[in-house]
């Protein structure tokens, strides 16, 4: 009973010890809490590998792919991949996947990548789920099949992936339901999709499944051309222009009807213009 008791503290601590090194890779990884540094990153990842972790071997491969924190190697991150997917990791078999379809590291091949990304799918990923659903979509390898691309982005969307969401609310809101459509794209945009972010500004701007507030509207406008959304830049200079959620700023309505300019919004002239022969924000 002893032993059994010293192995059992000794297994935790070994679990909890792998966690704590995988979280902390993580952590240098992303910058999260701490100074973005790949170098730790990869240690961390290395020594939580070795400990058993497969989630850390599968992080090691893909650094040793992007020549993150260690010199580039195609086939050392291949081989620790393979191991990973071997074992039926989820996460290893989506990026395999991946490097199959985009032929990064090795040869393309569209057939391996879609099984990669089934396999994965059927695990409950949602970044494979939404893959497989365009490969459906698109009639990859596979005959096109509508409704089984459909039934992956339901999956993928509830699983989590913010493209995934993001294009079943704009399926939503096409067909006139609003409130489902706002439902996901909040959930989406909380991800930092710039997309919904746009959609759900709109969404607050005209009141569409949910109470008119443009204060809201100029919020998530805001966030959406922090992450480089196209487009919304003319909605921003529309809103401060006329001051609807902010006050009356026609320098920075300006400001941001130049940038819809550079953009290519030829509507944009036309404000550009009215402001400079009002002698507003010029």
């Amino acid at each position: 009973m002893r032993f059994v008791s010293i192995f059992l503290l000794f297994f935790t601590g070994s679990v909890l010890a792998d966690a704590s090194l995988y979280e902390r890779g993580k952590a240098y990884y992303y910058g999260q809490g701490v100074e973005q540094d790949y170098e730790k990153s990869f240690n961390a990842f290395k020594h939580s590998a070795k400990i058993g972790s497969i989630e850390a071997k599968t992080a090691l491969a893909m650094m040793y792919i992007e020549g993150k924190g260690v010199a580039q190697d195609d086939d050392k991150g291949l081989e620790l991949l393979n191991y990973s997917v071997d074992r039926n990791h989820d996460k290893a078999q989506y990026y395999l996947g991946i490097l199959y379809y985009r032929g990064i590291g090795i040869e393309e091949d569209l057939a391996k990548a879609f099984e990669l990304f089934k396999r994965s799918a059927n695990q409950g990923y949602a970044d494979a789920q939404y893959n497989l659903s365009l490969m459906y979509q698109q009639g990859d390898v596979i005959k096109k099949n509508t409704l089984l691309a459909h039934k992956w982005l339901l999956d993928s969307a509830e699983s989590g992936n913010s493209d995934g969401q993001y294009h079943l609310a704009v399926a939503y809101q096409d067909s006139g339901h609003y409130k489902d459509a706002f439902t996901l794209y909040l959930k989406a945009a909380k991800q930092d999709h710039a997309d919904a972010q746009y959609k759900l500004g709109w969404l607050y701007e005209y009141g569409k499944g949910i109470t008119k507030d443009y204060v809201s509207a100029v919020n998530w406008y805001i966030k959406a051309h922090q992450l480089g959304h196209v487009g919304v830049s003319y909605r921003l200079g529309l809103l401060y222009e006329v001051g609807l959620g902010v006050k009356p700023d026609y320098e920075t309505a300006y400001h941001y009807y130049q940038m819809s300019i550079e953009e290519g919004n030829l509507d944009a002239y036309n404000k550009l213009g009215y402001l400079y022969e009002h002698g507003k924000g010029v």
